[in-house]
Parts: C-alpha cells; sequence; structure tokens
C-alpha cells in the first residue's frame, strides 16, 4: 500500500510522544521523591485508562453504527429533539421476536410426568429452521435424544407446544407416543 511506511512511523511517533507525556504525567503523579516503582506504577495506570477509553470509544462507535443501520432500516425514527422511539415496522418487527420460539425459550414450563413420552420426527428439508427450532424445545423440556430424531423423556407436555407445532406448519411430520409399559428402552433420567 502506497504510504505504509509513512504510515508506520507517524503512528509509532504518535504513541512514543504518548508515552513521553504519559511519563512526565506519572512522574509529576508520584510527587517529588519517589522512586521508579511508584513512577511506574502511576505510569501503567495512565496506559490502562487510556486502553479503557480506547476501548469505550470502539464500542461506542460500534454501537452508534448499529443505530444508524437500525434508522435507515426504518426499524427506528428520531425526532428534532434526539428522542429514539419504534416506527411501525420496528414493531412489527419486535412481535416477530417475542412470538419466535428460538428466542423465548420460557414458552414452556418443564413438568416432570410418570409416564415416558416418545417424539419422532420426520421434517422435510424446507423446515429446518422450524426442525432446529423444535430441537430446541425438546432440550428445553429435558427430552433427551436417543436417535436420529428420536426423543425420549418423563415429561408432561404443555398443551401450548401441540398448537405451536401446528401453528409452524410441522404437526403432520411429528409423532408423539407415550409408554405405558417398559421394555427395552433404558430411562436417561
Amino acid at each position: 500500500m502506497k504510504g505504509e511506511i509513512l504510515y508506520k512511523i507517524l503512528n509509532s511517533l504518535k504513541e512514543g510522544a504518548q508515552d513521553q507525556a504519559d511519563f512526565t504525567n506519572a512522574a509529576i503523579r508520584a510527587g517529588y521523591g519517589a522512586g521508579m516503582r511508584q513512577i511506574n506504577y502511576e505510569f501503567s495506570r495512565i496506559q490502562n485508562k487510556r486502553i479503557t477509553l480506547g476501548a469505550k470509544r470502539h464500542q461506542i462507535n460500534k454501537f452508534n453504527k448499529y443505530l444508524s443501520k437500525l434508522k435507515s432500516e426504518g426499524l427506528i425514527i428520531e425526532d428534532t429533539s434526539k428522542h429514539l422511539s419504534l416506527s411501525e415496522s420496528g414493531r412489527k418487527k419486535l412481535a416477530n421476536f417475542e412470538n419466535s420460539f428460538s428466542l423465548n425459550r420460557n414458552l414452556y414450563k418443564k413438568q416432570e410426568g410418570d409416564r415416558v413420552t416418545v417424539i419422532s420426527y420426520d421434517i422435510p428439508v424446507a423446515f429446518n429452521k422450524e426442525r432446529a427450532i423444535l430441537r430446541d424445545i425438546l432440550s428445553e423440556l429435558d427430552f433427551h435424544l436417543v436417535h436420529k430424531s428420536v426423543w425420549v423423556g418423563r415429561v408432561i407436555l404443555p398443551k401450548r407446544f401441540i398448537a405451536d407445532l401446528n401453528r409452524m406448519g410441522i404437526l403432520d411430520y411429528v409423532e408423539i407416543l407415550e409408554v405405558t409399559k417398559s421394555g427395552t428402552l433404558k430411562s436417561k433420567n
């Protein structure tokens, strides 16, 4: 890159000047008659503060860029007094997130049952996202994977679970069985 060497030289001089200024400041803070140990301590405190401020500045810039992106996508709006609020499309996006199964893992309350429940599914590739959501839900409900698409657990399924499978469009691909007599299936509990 043209000017790369010049950039490196100027940048190192800038940092050297900062180091010299920080060292002078550290010597003044340490006070008259302070030893090198105290001056080094003050110097490291000044340098750490500079690094922390640089990191905070970076985080603030990153956040401001993200806010700018949200504004350009029309999800948030800013009034003349710089107050931010949700736009109509932002409200819709928020509602989608709130109804998302993958983000809200507290939709289903675990309730241990006395019978073993087996859930098996063969979900088409077109429903990959829904399959992943189903796996997350089963895991949250303390089901255990015993085969590629077979889950087992001593759990009473919440009523909402069946309704949500139907709403996601995968109910026809899921089989739910309740085992009343034990067989060769070993409990993972």
